[in-house]
Parts: structure tokens; sequence; C-alpha cells
């Protein structure tokens, strides 16, 4: 194997490993999340370290160990450990490239690594993305009746941008931003309806409790959201994430937005080739219409 193409590799294993514990940190308990925390900032330590070394470090028992990685999916320590003496190796271009934004930081440094970060947010929900999940959501969006779709506070702005575009392809979709709408939305639904709900945190109780709503009324669902194993994918029949980092010192994730919006845009390119030129004769006739309203 060409000496590049191993250090990918290995690179990859990282990225999944520190990716799959970030998908499921706020599921995790007090302790897991120490294990957590050790292995998402010191990896490169943990490698050396047997089971009793880590939890040692990780101020936690061995029974919490391997319970975490059960949960990370590894059958046993040592499948961890492989994957970590795999990317124990030269640090990835994220180590270096992408970090904490603080607002001490100058102009130039907090423009990089914005944009950096955001770049990295879209290449790590990438890599993550279930294709057939992505595939699945396409079908059933194109076979609704109808679609509502949910969401809270800066996810709001990623429904309106689902809603506009599936509404240019011909698909029948409404976008719901107060609670007591999204209930009332969702307990309208019936059979053959979709609903779609967005929350970064996967937390967010008003868009939770509406698509619990609409499971019970019989629609199908769907949920993009940056975290596993969190309320809104207990109702979702079809669970798609996105994959970006909180921003400790500003409390918020900044690049959630234009992962969720990224993804959005790949779940309307699927849906429209799967509709060939009914797509393409809709995008027609709402670009036409659209021009009477700019200024020539």
């Amino acid at each position: 194997m060409n000496i590049n193409n191993e250090v990918k590799t290995e690179n990859n294993d990282l990225q999944m490993l520190l990716l799959k514990i970030r998908s499921k940190y706020p599921s995790l308990t007090d302790a897991a999340k120490k294990v957590a925390d050790f292995i998402l900032n010191r990896y490169s330590d943990a490698v050396y370290l047997n089971i009793s070394e880590l939890a040692g470090k990780c101020g936690v028992s061995e029974s919490t160990i391997t319970k975490f990685i059960k949960t990370m999916g590894y059958g046993g320590f040592h499948e961890l450990k492989i994957s970590l003496a795999r990317s124990s190796g030269p640090a990835v271009e994220s180590d270096v490239l992408y970090g904490e934004i603080s607002l001490d930081d100058n102009i130039e440094s907090i423009c990089n690594k914005i944009y950096y970060n955001n770049m990295e947010a879209m290449k790590d929900s990438l890599r993550i993305l279930d294709f057939d999940s992505m595939d699945k959501a396409a079908v059933m969006v194109l076979r609704a009746r109808k679609v509502d779709i949910y969401g809270m506070g800066s996810s709001t702005v990623a429904t309106l941008n689902a809603k506009m575009r599936l509404y240019r392809l011909g698909i029948m979709c409404f976008t719901y931003n107060d609670p007591h709408e999204q209930i009332i939305s969702a307990s309208l639904l019936k059979k053959g309806d979709v609903a779609i709900a967005i929350s970064n945190s996967g937390k967010s109780a008003d868009v939770v409790k509406a698509m619990d709503i609409a499971k019970q009324s019989g629609a199908s669902t769907i949920c993009i959201t940056n975290y596993d194993d969190t309320p809104i994918t207990r109702y979702a029949d079809i669970k798609l994430f996105t994959s970006t980092k909180d921003s400790e010192e500003l409390c918020e994730s900044l690049h959630a937005r234009i992962a969720e919006l990224t993804l959005i845009d790949a779940l309307y390119v699927c849906i429209a080739s799967k509709m060939k030129k009914q797509a393409m004769s809709n995008l027609y006739k709402t670009s036409e219409a659209i021009k009477t309203h700019k200024l020539t």
C-alpha cells in the first residue's frame, strides 16, 4: 500500500473514532464523559495505557472503561487500542489548522478559524453521513402527501431553507417554528405525511414533542441532528447526522448552521435526481416566475 494512503487511512480511523465519541457525548454518563474527554484531548497518550492505567488517568473504574468501549461499538479494549495505535502518529490536519475560537484572538486568527472550522464541519459531517439513510429519506419525502418541517432558534434558518428547496421541486411542505403551531401541525398529520425535525442538540423540548405527536399520528419522521442517542432520535424513522464542535467560550456551535444547510442541499439534490425531468421542469417554472420580481 502507498505510504500516503496508509497515513490517510490512519487519520480517517482517528477522525471516525473522535466523531463517534462527540456524537454520543451528550448521552454518556458523567463517568463515561471523563473517559471521552481524556481520549478526545489525549488520544496519543491513551494508546500507551492499559485498561487499569486508563481508568486511573480518568478517575473511573475499569468497568466504566469497558462500558464506554461497548458504547462506542468496540468488542473490547484491544480493539480500541488498535484504533488508537493507528491514530497515534503525526497529528492530523485538524489538530493544526482548526481550533477553539477565543474572543482574545486577533481578527486574522478569528477569520481563519471560522473558515477552517466550517470546512472541517462539512468534511466531518460527510465522513459520518449514512448514504443509505439519505436515499431512504429522499424516497420518503418524494412520496409524501405533504411535508411538515420543525425547528427552533438558530435551526429556523435551516427549516426555511429546506422549505424553499422542497417547495421549488413541487413538494407540498410547510415550516413551523412556533411551539403551538408545531403541536397542532403534528396532531393533524396522518399516514403518508412526513415530519422533518431539525435540532442541533437533539434536545429541543418543543421540537421533540412535535416529533412524538407526529409519529403517534402515523406520519413518517426524519430528524437532522448533531448527536446520536438524544431525545429527538427516539422518534425518528430516519436519522441524518451532522458533526460539529461546540465553541466552549461562545457556548454555541458556530458551524452547525453550515452543516445543516449543506445536508439539506444534499437531500434536495438527491430528491431532484429521482424526479429527473419533473424536477428540472418545476425548477424552470419557479425560476421564470422569480425573474418577474427582479430589477432589470
